[in-house]
Parts: C-alpha cells; sequence; structure tokens
C-alpha cells in the first residue's frame, strides 16, 4: 500500500514517536531544534490531514486551548515504521492501541521525554548523557536488549552519564522507573523485588562492561514516595544490604521543577 508523501523532517517526528510514543508540540520543536514554531505546526497539520499523527486538542473549547497539544502515531504514522530498519515488531503491535492508552501513560511519556531533553540540553564537554528509551532497547541489536526479560517492570528509560577526566572516561548507569498513578501498591512491591533479583542474577555484569546501574524511581505523589522508600528499605535488608545496589527516589512534581540532575534524590537506606 502506498502511504502519503512526507519530508525527511516530517519522517524524524514520526520516529519521535516510536521513541517517545506520546509527545507535545513544545518537545518536537525542541527535539528538532527548530526555532521556528509555525513551520513546526504546518508540518504536523500536514501529518494529522495525512494521519501520520493524531493529538490530543480541541482548539474550540475554551481552557482546552491553552494547552500543548499531545501527539501519537497514527496508522500512516505505523505503516512508515514498518519500512524502517531498526524497528522492534513487538513495539510496533503496541503503536495501535495508542489511541486508547489512559491518562498515566501518556503523563510518563512525557515527562520522559521532558527528561531526556533537559538532559540533552546539560550535556557539555566533559560530562555528556546518553537516554535509550524502552523502544529503543526493545530491538535485537541494542545492548541493552537483555532489559526486555523485564517484562511489565521493564525501566521506562537507560541513561549513560559520561564523565572525562584527562582522558579517561567514566560511566555511570541509571535505570529510570516512573511509577504510574494508577499502580496498585503490590505491584510497586513486585517491581522492587523484580530489581533486587535482577541485580543478584547478574545479568547486567553479564552484558554490560559497567557497575551494576543506579536505580532511580520517581512516585506520582509523596505519599507513593514514602510507601515505596519504605517497601525498598525493607527488602533491601531482607537480603543484607548490598553495598553497591543503590536505589533512589523523588516525586514527578521535583523532577519538574528541577530536573534529572538537580533534583534531589532521596537514597533507600
Amino acid at each position: 500500500m502506498t502511504i502519503p508523501y512526507i519530508t525527511k523532517k516530517q519522517q524524524e517526528i514520526i520516529k519521535l514517536h516510536y521513541q517517545y510514543r506520546f509527545i507535545n508540540t513544545k518537545q518536537i520543536q525542541s527535539f528538532l531544534k527548530h526555532k521556528d514554531k509555525k513551520t513546526i505546526n504546518l508540518w504536523l497539520k500536514d501529518l494529522r490531514e495525512k494521519d501520520y499523527v493524531v493529538w490530543d486538542y480541541d482548539p474550540h473549547t475554551f481552557g482546552e486551548n491553552t494547552k500543548l497539544a499531545v501527539y501519537h502515531i497514527g496508522l500512516n504514522g505505523i505503516r512508515f515504521l514498518k519500512t524502517q530498519d531498526n524497528v522492534d515488531r513487538t513495539v510496533i503491535q503496541k503503536l495501535y492501541r495508542d489511541g486508547q492508552r489512559e491518562d498515566p501513560f501518556i503523563a510518563r511519556s512525557i515527562l520522559i521525554a521532558a527528561i531526556c531533553l533537559q538532559l540533552e540540553k546539560e550535556s557539555i564537554k566533559n560530562e555528556s548523557f546518553i537516554t535509550v528509551t524502552a523502544s529503543q532497547y526493545a530491538n535485537d541489536d541494542s545492548p541493552f536488549h537483555f532489559l526486555t526479560d523485564l517484562k511489565n517492570h521493564a525501566p521506562g528509560l537507560v541513561i549513560i552519564r559520561e564523565l572525562v577526566n584527562k582522558k579517561r572516561k567514566r560511566k555511570t548507569y541509571y535505570l529510570l522507573d516512573v511509577i504510574d498513578t494508577s499502580l496498585p501498591r503490590y505491584s510497586i512491591r513486585r517491581r522492587m523485588r523484580t530489581y533486587i533479583e535482577f541485580y543478584f542474577h547478574n545479568t547486567w555484569g553479564n552484558n554490560v562492561n559497567g557497575k551494576f546501574p543506579i536505580i532511580r524511581m520517581i512516585a506520582p505523589t509523596k505519599a507513593i514516595l514514602i510507601y515505596a522508600k519504605r517497601f525498598a528499605k525493607k527488602a533491601l535488608e531482607d537480603n543484607q544490604n548490598p553495598k553497591d545496589l543503590h536505589i533512589q527516589v523523588t516525586t514527578a512534581d521535583e523532577i519538574q521543577k528541577q530536573g534529572f540532575t538537580v533534583t534531589p534524590w532521596e537514597e533507600v537506606e
């Protein structure tokens, strides 16, 4: 089936949807590093009309028309992705259901995209950040593909922080997990146990030449943060408090206010 023509820049927008699933207009402009908002809106309008993307926005309703439009992939966008290399078929199948995703999933996607943008801006000569989303490491050729074995408890983002000192590179790895507002407490407990079991199975060491990553979890509220931290503390105590396993938590509000690197992460100890 022949799909409508789109430009290379518009193709980049479709690939962003594969990577992040849901993104808003401002994020699209930032990822493309484009100064002209009007041009971005024209590209998006064309993509909507050709069913490459779908937006969640009502320009005619008071209050709604002041919010940023949020976009997800459309049918022709999925058809386009199927023609590309380095896309995972299981991710492609999930994209068909993005039109039915609920608010917590959408909020998590947008937050992850915001963190990636912030880290991109903070990368300087002697310090850089590399981010790998769940859609990206789902690809068979990704060095982090083994994380897909964690299934529903797989992290939303892998972050590699590189520090260059006297021509030497030092890498710190993070696994970032965003807890949805709808996630029941038993699922939070199961998620914590999964990460601890993952540590003891040495899967990371068998696949990555680097120290075990710092686990960072973002809670939707202070109450859930306290619960997650309390349970993680007990789970670590039950496993003799391994010294090189670090779990850190914060809230979504703190991340949105201060960003990934400035936020005061609370260490579970």
